[in-house]
């Protein structure tokens, strides 16, 4: 519950960079036919200004209420399970409870569960935010919301429709949560424990934001090609596989189309990485003053 409701109050303020981080990845993206759409983004503050000016502020916050529900699910199940799973491979493995193996292996698997679970409501958010008057992606969509997209993508494509995508999806939150969650869990204890920092927001923030600079460079490429198979339908855009949408776009557009967006997701992914670790703390501690049972839960799960 902390957890979904700390990624929830960050993903507010940090929904508008993840719709421009979405265009620019899919901005001058090839079709099956080997057409390359024109680049119409020069820059990061060159989308924000045409986002902003030709569709304005909900524009920018296109998706938002697909982008609450990924939140609520995912994070909910990715940080919540973190500590639990954690505990369950300690105890079967007998290894230290501080082991960053352990915090690697337990990161990557609650968010592999998160992902998979939430990977309807990350499509859904993915075409809305592609959606303009003006934007030309390869593949473009006319929903009228969340619910009319689920819809639409269940009653022509059927139910595994709405995992379109997930595959790409997979590995970028696999190697993003592992990396954020086991760098964050490190550093915090490290602040704490060798540099004697207060357990507050000063050893919080510190933790999150380095963590934040590993997570976007170890996920930027898989969330280009995450961004691009959740946006592709089969009609404009064929990817079989996430071996195969690398391989495609490196072709078509170079190897630097990997690193697309990649300030666009720090921006987006580097605040959201520290307002929900603190949210998150904070919640947390709120729920321990009110079951002081649950402080023995928190101070045996390292998180």
């Amino acid at each position: 519950m902390s957890g979904s409701l700390a990624a929830s109050c960050a993903v507010l303020l940090t929904n508008m960079p993840e719709t421009v981080k979405t265009r620019i990845q899919l901005d001058g993206e090839v079709t099956k036919d080997g057409v390359t759409i024109p680049k119409q983004y020069k820059s990061l503050s060159d989308a924000y200004i045409k986002i902003l000016k030709i569709d304005g502020i909900r524009g920018l916050q296109a998706g938002l209420g697909s982008a609450i529900g990924v939140q609520l699910v995912m994070n909910g199940l990715r940080l919540g399970l973190f500590g639990p799973i954690q505990s369950l491979i300690k105890n079967a493995t007998n290894c230290n409870q501080n082991n960053f193996i352990l915090k690697v292996v337990s990161g990557a698997i609650s968010g592999a569960i998160g992902v998979t679970v939430s990977s309807p409501l990350y499509l859904a958010k993915n075409r809305l935010q592609s959606q303009s008057r003006y934007f030309q992606a390869a593949e473009r969509y006319t929903y009228k919301n969340t619910f009319d997209c689920l819809s639409q993508v269940y009653r022509q494509e059927g139910f595994f429709g709405l995992f379109r995508g997930v595959s790409g999806a997979l590995p970028r939150v696999i190697f993003g949560s592992a990396t954020q969650l086991s760098i964050y869990d490190t550093i915090k204890s490290v602040a704490i424990d060798k540099f004697h920092c207060a357990d507050g927001i000063q050893a919080h923030f510190v933790a999150s934001f380095i963590s934040s600079l590993f997570t976007v460079t170890v996920m930027n490429p898989f969330d280009v090609i995450s961004t691009r198979m959740y946006q592709s339908s089969g009609q404009q855009t064929v990817y079989n596989n996430v071996i195969d949408c690398f391989r495609k776009t490196i072709q078509g557009e170079g190897l630097s189309a990997l690193q697309k967006g990649w300030l666009a997701l720090y921006i987006r992914l580097g605040p959201h990485t520290v307002l929900t670790f603190i949210f998150l703390e904070k919640i947390r501690y709120h729920f321990l003053t009110i079951d002081a049972f649950s402080t023995d839960v928190y101070t045996s799960d390292g998180f």
